[in-house]
């Protein structure tokens, strides 16, 4: 309650005890403050990190609107939809009340709820296919990323069991886009790999003179994206810089890059494998997006690998003065279906401090 109108409450009494009232006045107030999501000193655990024991996700809503349904209601209706995407299934809508219920069934499996926040203005809703989760409890800093120091180490370099990447989200006017945004760039950087038309052009032109010596290379090329099929992804330890939001998504995938050392050598016994790299910062500013060329650009390395036609036109030209010109031109072209998975990735921080990504992928044979 606020102090001024407490204040005010008891300026009355003191008045009303000095009047002479007959019968006299007996006033009782009670106060009782309910929180309505359990406090912690520290956000809960799951803030930083929704992959401890179990997948989980989380769900978020703004605490201001203009429905008559309570902000749990939208944050748990979130973290059901966000669980879904996830899972590369559709988003669905609700004809019923979600503030009290424990548990939601997605038509044979129950989604349960298991932990409710509110921080400022959000209120965040955990949920997972597995009710005994023992880190909901569990209060944890919300960690911060440093970028320019690899930290956490996860943000450079996967160390976990299924192969990672890290996935990135600019904050949003929305309180669930973020995370939703976590979980959209994930699966469009998944999907891609998995089975893409890729078209491509290589022009080289190579000027040798008894002055001077030129080399010039342009290459274009296009990705279109033939897969249907959505990945499963999970959302592991999370930070943050300056409002943005980094995850670490893990693919249901075994990660292998402990036993071979894949930036030497990218093959993989008798499986096609490249190298995807990309350096400085993307027109947007987004460290996503220089993911996604990374990711592009191994697969246009992959197709070139595949499949490349080479048209080559060699010209010399001297004369009695001893002036002479070697020009020599070279045009590549390929068009293939690729299909891959993302076996590693690597970040580093150069002498610039620029990031450089580098990502590994194998191809799947089954899919070309």
């Amino acid at each position: 309650m606020d102090l001024h109108l407490i204040r005010h409450i008891f300026a009355k009494l003191a008045l009303l005890k000095g009047c002479n009232i007959n019968p006299p006045v007996f006033l009782v107030f009670s106060f009782i403050i309910i929180p309505p999501f359990s406090a912690h000193a520290n956000p809960p655990c799951w803030l930083s990190n929704l992959n401890i024991e179990h997948k989980q996700i989380y769900g978020v809503a703004s605490t201001i609107s203009a429905s008559n349904l309570p902000p749990l209601h939208f944050a748990k209706a979130n973290a059901i939809n966000n669980w879904l995407l996830s899972e590369g299934q559709t988003e669905i809508k609700f004809d019923i009340n979600l503030t009290t219920i424990e548990k939601y069934d997605l038509g044979g499996e129950n989604l349960y709820f298991l932990a409710d926040y509110q921080q400022k203005n959000k209120v965040y809703s955990l949920v997972s296919t597995n009710p005994n989760a023992s880190n909901t409890s569990q209060a944890c800093a919300i960690t911060s990323c440093n970028i320019q120091q690899c930290s956490p180490s996860w943000i450079c370099e996967d160390h976990s069991e299924q192969v990672s990447f890290i996935s990135v989200a600019a904050p949003t006017i929305f309180a669930n886009n973020q995370i939703k945004k976590i979980i959209d760039n994930s699966q469009s950087i998944a999907n891609t790999i998995n089975r893409a038309k890729v078209v491509g052009v290589i022009d080289l032109l190579h000027s040798d003179t008894s002055h001077l010596i030129i080399s010039n290379i342009q290459q274009r090329y296009s990705i279109t994206d033939l897969s249907q099929q959505t990945n499963t992804i999970t959302i592991g330890e999370m930070c943050t810089d300056k409002g943005t939001l980094y995850s670490q998504v893990t693919l249901n995938t075994p990660n292998i890059s402990a036993f071979h050392n894949w930036m030497d050598q990218p093959l993989l016994d008798n499986i096609l494998g490249v190298v995807g790299y990309a350096k400085g910062q993307t027109s947007t500013g987004r460290l996503s997006d220089l993911l996604n060329v990374a990711v592009r650009r191994g697969l246009f390395e992959m197709a070139k690998t595949k499949n490349i036609n080479v048209e080559n036109d060699l010209k010399l030209t001297s004369n009695t003065d001893g002036y002479y010109s070697l020009m020599s031109k070279s045009h590549q072209y390929t068009e293939s279906i690729v299909s891959a998975y993302i076996a590693d990735m690597k970040m580093k921080i150069n002498d610039k401090l620029q990031p450089e990504i580098f990502i590994w992928l194998l191809e799947n044979k089954d899919k070309s």
